[in-house]
């Protein structure tokens, strides 16, 4: 059997563009490499059922997939021989030229035109999209096999799914030929660039915007390893600031000098590096939080965001509630009150019993009276949720909109810096604000300890992929989300104290 060993790979190509030192890591420090998380594995797998749906638009072809990714030998050859054989759909097609290798989603003759098609679950062509599909056509086309036309076929996320998932109504097809033919040239210059990589030699690339785009790196805690705690690219809502400051030899926040233009968030924030220093504005979080009605609804949704939706009505990417916690408070001095809520993941798959939403509606207008106002960290997620259930049902629109319009949002005080503490560095997020006004609440002893976990925890049980007992994860749910409203109470007691309420 003929080999084809390749030093450049459209994986490879990728991240050499991104940085040479990546791509040297990718071939020869594989070891630096972390391994890979439960989220990103998830996504791999939805993407190989978003290219199985991409397929059923282009039935009936042969499937060039290698038994193993470290081999591609059988698909090159089993690739040309079959377009020698004049097959009309080739999938995972396979090409080889100079040491470059590249495999191409679906390859379909249409009317005579020899169509090159790439499947992305991105409901929108990227810019490294037309990085790898320029290397495709580069290597399809000294090959010997030169695409009249090379496509994207990314998601539409306009398709409501009604009933099972129709490939055509879920696909965009984008041509993007005129793009991909004007990157020969550019290609042609970077892999004779990236040819010259060898294990003797690491390249020398200084850390840089690169690391992160269009791709986090993996390997930044090698490249980054001589940035202290505390550094300026800790600096929050830097927006290029970071590297002006490293550029000129200025590596850690206290080191900042005073007349350097910073925000009022940006300056508490290198102030509480230098010196330890708190702030909190008592006037603007009076003002922000005297008005609020009792009882307070202290509320927070869980959702799934699939690429392929999984409940009847919904489209890619769309936030659909499944879950919710909620603590009452009645009044400055009332005893805490807690309800919550999480739908049967079977309901999703069964379109004879009532949509999973309707049941988590009714219940949610038993939850909640109809006055006071319902406090959310990071409101807009609550009120996009709220809204896409209104329009779902609109005979639900006059007490959801009643909702909406008593919503307030306790992440207001923290993004304005009305309220800082050293320990929050630059976020405002939740998970930074609650250790820093209680040492002693936390996360760490939570099996599912964030928003994405709990969203592929359930849509797992929904898939019947579930590899734990289910009766145990549901707790794990409900207590993951109790523990978020559970900290927003913590939060407002501690404006309160702050303000003497």
């Amino acid at each position: 059997m003929v080999k084809y060993p390749h030093k450049i790979s459209k994986s490879r190509f990728v991240s050499g563009v991104q940085c040479e030192k990546k791509l040297y890591f990718d071939m020869f420090r594989r070891d630096l490499k972390p391994p890979i998380s439960d989220e990103q594995q998830a996504l791999f797998d939805e993407g190989h059922k978003v290219g199985a749906l991409a397929q059923q638009l282009f039935p009936g072809g042969k499937d060039a997939t290698p038994e193993t990714y470290f081999d591609f030998s059988d698909a090159i050859d089993n690739t040309s021989k079959w377009i020698k054989e004049g097959i009309q759909t080739i999938y995972e097609a396979a090409f080889f030229h100079d040491e470059v290798m590249a495999a191409l989603d679906i390859l379909h003759h249409h009317l005579g035109e020899k169509w090159a098609i790439e499947v992305k679950s991105s409901a929108a062509v990227k810019d490294y999209h037309i990085t790898d599909a320029s290397l495709q056509y580069w290597v399809m086309s000294h090959a010997g096999f030169v695409p009249d036309k090379f496509f994207l076929m990314h998601i539409n996320n306009g398709y409501v799914k009604q009933g099972a998932i129709d490939p055509k109504g879920l696909f965009t097809l984008e041509d993007i030929t005129e793009q991909v033919l004007a990157n020969q040239a550019w290609v042609e210059q970077n892999i004779a660039k990236l040819k010259l990589i060898n294990k003797n030699e690491e390249p020398n690339v200084e850390i840089g915007a690169h690391c992160s785009k269009p791709f986090p790196c993996d390997y930044i805690n090698y490249c980054w390893s001589h940035i202290p705690d505390k550094s300026v690219f800790e600096l929050g809502n830097a927006r290029g600031k970071q590297w002006e400051l490293y550029r000129n030899g200025i590596l850690n926040l206290a080191a900042i000098p005073e007349d350097i233009d910073l925000n009022h968030r940006q300056r508490l924030q290198v102030e509480g590096v230098r010196n330890g220093a708190s702030y909190i504005d008592k006037e603007a979080i009076t003002a922000f939080i005297s008005n609020w009605q009792y009882p307070l609804y202290f509320f927070d949704f869980e959702t799934i965001f699939p690429t392929i939706p999984v409940l009847n009505g919904t489209r890619p990417y769309q936030q659909v509630p499944f879950q919710y916690s909620l603590h009452i408070v009645t009044g400055p001095d009332a005893p805490l009150q807690h309800k919550e809520f999480l739908v049967d993941p079977k309901d999703f798959n069964d379109a004879s019993t009532t949509d999973p939403r309707r049941r988590l509606l009714a219940q949610l207008k038993y939850d909640m009276g109809n006055v006071g106002n319902i406090v959310a960290y990071n409101a807009p997620f609550e009120l996009g949720v709220l809204k896409n259930l209104a329009l779902a049902f609109p005979e639900e629109a006059p007490f959801l909109e009643d909702l909406i319009s008593r919503f307030v949002d306790l992440l207001i005080v923290f993004r304005n810096a009305w309220y800082y503490k050293p320990e929050m560095g630059a976020s405002a997020s939740i998970k930074s604000v609650l250790p820093a006004i209680d040492k002693s609440f936390s996360y760490t002893n939570l099996d599912i300890k964030d928003g994405g976990s709990a969203s592929s925890r359930f849509l797992s049980m929904i898939k019947g992929t579930l590899t734990s007992d289910e009766l145990e994860d549901r707790s794990k749910l409900l207590e993951y989300c109790k523990r978020d409203t559970e900290g927003m109470v913590i939060i407002w007691k501690e404006l309160m104290k702050q303000t003497g309420g």
